[in-house]
């Protein structure tokens, strides 16, 4: 149990970081859609799952992912909680995902348009 809670915290922290650095609000480009990270940063505080506030329409980035073949769980108005769970998932999954979530950044702000 105790290295999969170490590969959890690793999964998720990796996933954080991504985030922070790919899909930070940027103030230089307001019209660039960010992701913000509503789930504690305190390890201690949550488990494997991070909870992603959008400034784009949630509805879409939602059906975007899905047909993108990204599993997670959408809560109106703004949120997705997407979770890299240690026993069958990787940090290149994790890697992948931040590539896949840029795509559904792009093709949702373009259908905002």
């Amino acid at each position: 149990m105790k290295a999969l809670r170490k590969k959890s915290v690793l999964l998720t922290g990796y996933l954080e970081c991504l985030i922070k650095q790919c899909y930070t609000k940027d103030k230089s480009d307001p019209q660039k859609p960010y992701v913000k990270i509503i789930t504690p940063s305190n390890v201690a505080e949550r488990g494997c799952q991070l909870s992603l506030a959008f400034s784009v329409p949630i509805k879409t980035v939602y059906k975007e992912l899905e047909k993108r073949g990204v599993a997670c769980d959408m809560r109106e108005p703004n949120v997705l909680r997407i979770a890299p769970v240690p026993l069958y998932n990787s940090f290149s999954d994790v890697y992948r995902f931040i590539n896949i979530l840029g795509s559904v950044l792009t093709a949702s702000q373009n259908e905002q348009a």
